[in-house]
């Protein structure tokens, strides 16, 4: 229950238990002031309560002690002795009220208990966005690995050469430390090509095969290599029918142009380094021959032209 001192109007929380018969005499704890506190569950509707805090009060029973004759001021005064020390052994036994009670103090506990029940949201909220921030740079980095990591690491062991290629693509964009080798120079007009001829030859699987021949000649005054020879077939409108590139160096003999499969004759004409005669360096004035191979050639081929596209300066 809520005591309300009579003096200093401070409200107190009182234990129902401690409530006996008619009510108690009480002490407040903030100002000292001694009241008697009925009890609500013996005291009647509609009936005026009995102040006794008066019973004990030296200011009320002065103006009957001054009434009192002054044959019986002796009988007085030790009449109100004998109440003043009542009413200090009273307020010794009296029980004294304790801490001040609070109305909003049930709104502070609601209002702390929700602030921690908000800190604690924001707590797992936090942590929930961690593990969320978490959970999708996994993923993140899961998706990169299949796509980016796993193919390249194919490539590269698997695939050499697609793996080349890909690490170029990449340091085109990113720099990853690949550095391309100088290129040589061109000097594809220091070649002249001399004692051209043709022939057709009967191949026993790819059947006719044209065959052209010829010498290249190193006009330069340095050293070149990796010279190629391309040759076109075009018919009578000068339409290109067909061509084809070939190392300078690669020469096969007739036997071998009758006998061996189309493939092979391709494969053997397209060594870089040459076969029978070196295309790595040629000197100065130097010659090194060269063989054009058209096999299934198409219909309506009226004549045949020859030209050094590629050879490379040494330095």
């Amino acid at each position: 229950m809520i005591i309300q001192c009579r003096q200093c109007r401070t409200k107190f929380r009182f234990a129902d238990d401690l409530m006996e018969g008619e009510g108690v005499w009480l002490r407040c704890s903030h100002c000292q002031h001694v009241f008697f506190q009925d009890n609500p569950q013996t005291v009647k509707p509609g009936a005026d309560p009995v102040d006794r805090e008066g019973l004990f009060s030296v200011e009320e029973t002065a103006p009957a002690r001054a009434s009192i004759s002054s044959g019986d001021e002796d009988d007085a005064l030790f009449l109100a002795n004998v109440m003043k020390s009542q009413s200090a052994s009273d307020k010794e036994l009296m029980p004294e009220i304790g801490k001040p009670f609070n109305e909003d103090t049930r709104e502070d506990e609601n209002v702390i208990a929700y602030e921690l029940s908000a800190q604690e949201n924001k707590k797992q909220a936090g942590k929930s966005s961690r593990k969320g921030i978490l959970r999708v740079l996994t993923i993140a980095v899961w998706i990169v690995a299949v796509i980016v990591v796993i193919p390249a690491i194919i490539y590269i062991f698997v695939f050499p050469h697609m793996g080349d290629r890909l690490l170029k693509i990449v340091n085109q964009y990113v720099d990853i430390g690949i550095s391309e080798p100088a290129r040589p120079e061109i000097v594809v007009g220091q070649v002249k090509l001399q004692d051209i001829r043709q022939r057709i030859l009967n191949n026993y699987v790819a059947g006719p095969i044209r065959i052209v021949e010829g010498t290249a000649v190193n006009q330069a005054d340095y050293p070149i290599s990796r010279i190629v020879i391309k040759g076109e077939v075009v018919d009578a409108y000068a339409v290109v029918l067909g061509e084809l590139a070939t190392y300078a160096g690669n020469v096969l003999t007739d036997e071998e142009l009758m006998t061996l499969p189309e493939e092979e004759i391709l494969k053997r004409l397209s060594r870089p380094e040459g076969g029978n005669n070196v295309n790595d360096k040629i000197m100065p004035n130097g010659m090194i021959p060269f063989m054009i191979v058209f096999t299934r050639e198409p219909a309506g081929v009226i004549k045949t032209t020859v030209k050094t596209v590629g050879a490379e300066r040494l330095l």
